[in-house]
């Protein structure tokens, strides 16, 4: 019995010592890197007093008390021997208590979420007794004759919970969403693997990283102390897109990279400049944490099908509406380029006599160029093609062949199909905003050439689908990667927002679409499915035709063909 107890009693000293050499070597780690106003030694705190074990914690008192002890040890002649000794009490054990009857009463987890709520709980309760803890220790220090003692005011208090809290709100929510990042401790090394290769990973690196590493760059360019409080400011930004991104976790992430960038920038010890930053980092943090739940809680209700075809509808007539009022706007902006033009020619009348023949010819130009301006806007609004002539004349002599003559390519279009005429009025605007944006992105990699539209429609379980495709011959490879010279007046003319593939995918999922992109050694292509949620045909009529994972764009008969070539 003895000696079948001794492993077993080995094993069990071995986990304490593992658990308190883990902890001791991260709080010298983060003590390292910790200061006044940016606590990081408060978030390990918290975190192991939530998730670890309470039979494991006298290892980690032991663990934090040996530091702690040894630095009070080095200066209790020139602190006290009062202090030294308060020193050396580790916080982890004052806390201990607070956290244990605080985890009888928050939940930390809902099921298998976190609940954000209670997280943010645990790190103010953290925040709280960590500045009580060290502003009652400095309270104890006696300092040598000669010196002024530290006088505890409300400035310091506040600065050690700033500390406090903004170190905890660094770890304690990213450590959590790491562990929550495609449920990888249930699943394993593969899970892994897939979370690294998955949008969370690429998203921080792409779209929170690098706008992170530019504002820190400006910072150390920037001497206007106003200018570097700005950027230090508009840190938490990336953490607000990656919020929407990916909810909380993101936030969590985020709000860490923010944290770590905007103490980065200190240049001094205590620098109010920083403290300031960060104390906005920290409420803007906070907020975004629950934002981010409450994005996470209405993308975890699952709409059945009808719901799910209202919300699309509801959508689809949103959008409609929107181009409505742009129809209207362009119709008034051409009113009044006409009452403009008007006016000018009535003053110009008047002043004529009184005009020299070269500034009269001026004059006259300038009216001309004003005109087409405006016509030029109210066509980027809404196409006046589209308000006279419908879908055909928009994609035969509209904006979209205006834009390749003017990038130098060649344009075809092709109709093919049934059903267009029937598609919803909304479907129609939204696959020439689709075909302006494609066009757009199209050109933002390289300038092709050879641009060629195809839309086709169909019917497929009752419900009316229209694909467009456009693809272009690519450039020489010298110019492959660069955009076309006349982008940025491809997006004005076309009205684009010039964000890529986001913006086309975004819309097509509005209409129960999607979007495919391909691409070879002689073309580019991007192809959109779009499904029309109100032109619903009987169930009859659908049976007949081919599943909706067998639509493909197939060349139209030479009955339904319209080819344009400039």
């Amino acid at each position: 019995m003895k000696r079948a107890g001794m492993p077993a009693r080995v094993i069990s000293m071995g986990r304490y010592l593992a658990a308190g050499m883990a902890y001791a070597s991260c709080y010298a780690l983060l003590r390292y890197l910790s200061s006044s106003h940016w606590n990081l030694t408060s978030g390990l705190r918290v975190l192991c007093l939530l998730l670890v074990p309470a039979r494991y914690w006298p290892a980690l008192f032991v663990a934090e008390s040996l530091p702690l002890a040894y630095a009070g040890w080095d200066n209790h002649e020139r602190f006290g021997w009062l202090w030294a000794s308060a020193l050396a009490v580790p916080p982890l054990m004052l806390n201990a208590p607070v956290f244990a009857w605080c985890r009888r009463r928050v939940a930390l987890f809902r099921g298998s979420e976190v609940h954000v709520t209670g997280m943010l709980t645990y790190i103010l309760v953290g925040a709280v007794l960590t500045a009580l803890i060290n502003t009652g220790t400095l309270a104890l220090m006696r300092m040598p004759p000669g010196e002024t003692p530290p006088v505890i005011t409300l400035h310091i208090a506040l600065d050690y919970f700033l500390g406090g809290y903004l170190g905890a709100l660094t770890l304690v929510p990213a450590f959590l969403a790491f562990l929550a990042l495609r449920g990888w401790a249930a699943r394993g090394r593969v899970a892994w693997l897939e979370a690294l290769r998955g949008d969370f990973v690429r998203d921080c690196v792409v779209g929170v990283l690098p706008p992170l590493v530019l504002m820190m760059w400006m910072i150390s360019r920037v001497d206007h102390l106003e200018v570097m409080q700005v950027i230090r400011m508009a840190m938490f930004l990336p953490a607000a897109w990656l919020t929407l991104r990916h909810g909380w976790q993101g936030a969590a992430v985020g709000g860490l990279l923010a944290s770590v960038a905007t103490q980065l920038t200190e240049t001094v010890v205590r620098d109010p400049a920083v403290i300031q930053a960060q104390a906005l980092i920290a409420f803007a943090v906070s907020s975004l944490l629950m934002v981010g739940a409450k994005l996470a809680g209405v993308s975890r209700m699952a709409p059945n099908d009808g719901d799910l075809m209202r919300g699309l509808q509801l959508a689809q007539r949103g959008l409609y509406q929107e181009e409505l009022r742009l129809r209207q706007v362009a119709e008034s902006l051409e009113r009044l380029g006409q009452s403009m033009r008007e006016g000018q020619q009535r003053m110009f009348e008047r002043l004529r006599p009184l005009l020299p023949a070269n500034i009269e010819q001026s004059y006259v130009r300038h009216i001309d160029h004003t005109q087409r301006e405006v016509h030029r806007l109210a066509d980027t609004l809404h196409p006046r093609a589209w308000r006279e002539r419908g879908l055909a004349a928009t994609f035969e002599d509209g904006p979209l062949a205006r834009a390749a003559a003017m990038a130098g390519a060649s344009y075809r279009w092709e109709l093919g199909g049934s059903g267009l005429e029937s598609l919803s009025p909304d479907v129609h605007l939204m696959l020439y905003r689709q075909a302006c944006e494609i066009l757009v992105y199209l050109m933002a990699r390289e300038p092709v050439r050879d641009v060629r539209v195809q839309i086709r429609g169909g019917l497929t379980h009752g419900h009316r689908w229209a694909v467009l495709r456009i693809s272009g011959a690519r450039a020489t490879p010298a110019q492959r990667g660069k955009a076309a010279p006349e982008w940025s007046q491809l997006v004005s003319l076309l009205g684009a927002s010039g964000q890529g593939l986001t913006t086309i995918r975004d819309r097509a999922q509005i209409y129960g679409g999607m979007v495919h992109e391909r691409e070879d050694g002689q073309r580019l292509a991007v192809s959109v499915l779009l499904h029309d949620a109100w032109q619903a045909e009987p169930a009859a009529a659908s049976a007949s035709s081919t599943s909706p994972l067998s639509i493909q764009l197939r060349e139209p008969g030479p009955a339904t063909r319209k080819v344009r070539q400039i």
